[in-house]
């Protein structure tokens, strides 16, 4: 309460959101707090589970009646009501290793996708945490440098831009994000380079050749 008094940020950066970790810990009053401050409760944790389907799947009855009028219709809830919420979460089987695994990287990625869709850069950073999971996708890389270009920090940007490029030297967008991040950085001899690199791979990038030029 303090803390939110004191302003403190309560929508929180990524798929570990202080609501989502309050319906998932059955801390109610934390929770009720966190509504009544303006937290998104329809926002999805790594799993793809809203705070109110959370609370649901432990039964947590007063925190579904807390959240039930801030939280939109979910598809797939025939009935649309605190009893149908708990008997949908009730109902749907415990998510155990790989398949736990493969759809928290799989929602990470379209939360990521959806954030940069938006131009929400800043909630992008989901990407990092997919990135722990699965570190070896040049493609989660290239899209965090992407973000972090797009956010003005050209050495982070430029640090995944080289990992992903690392990953994978015959890609040519991996050298476009090279490129952008030195360029951001003011090193255009650099940033030449990488977008000649580019170029060689993919001749008729027009994206590449216009930011050549």
């Amino acid at each position: 309460m303090f803390l939110i008094e004191a302003g403190a940020d309560v929508q929180g950066i990524g798929t570990e959101t202080p609501l989502a970790l309050a319906a998932t810990d059955g801390l109610t009053d934390i929770l009720k707090c966190l509504v009544e401050a303006g937290a998104d409760p329809n926002a999805r944790d790594g799993f793809g589970f809203t705070p109110i389907e959370n609370a649901a799947r432990y039964s947590r009855r007063e925190d579904v009646e807390m959240l039930f009028p801030v939280t939109a219709h979910i598809p797939g809830v025939c009935d649309w009501s605190v009893d149908g919420i708990i008997s949908y979460a009730n109902s749907k089987p415990a998510l155990k290793g790989e398949d736990m695994y493969k759809v928290m990287l799989a929602n990470l990625k379209f939360q990521g996708h959806e954030a940069v869709k938006n131009k929400d850069y800043l909630s992008a950073e989901v990407y990092t945490e997919a990135i722990d999971l699965d570190p070896d996708d040049a493609t989660l890389f290239s899209n965090r440098s992407l973000c972090r270009l797009r956010l003005g920090n050209g050495k982070k940007a430029l640090t995944d831009a080289v990992a992903c490029k690392s990953m994978r030297p015959g890609w040519s967008k991996a050298c476009y994000r090279e490129g952008a991040a030195q360029m951001l950085l003011k090193d255009y001899e650099k940033a030449c380079g990488a977008f000649l690199d580019g170029l060689k791979l993919e001749p008729e990038n027009v994206e590449i050749e216009s930011a050549l030029w």
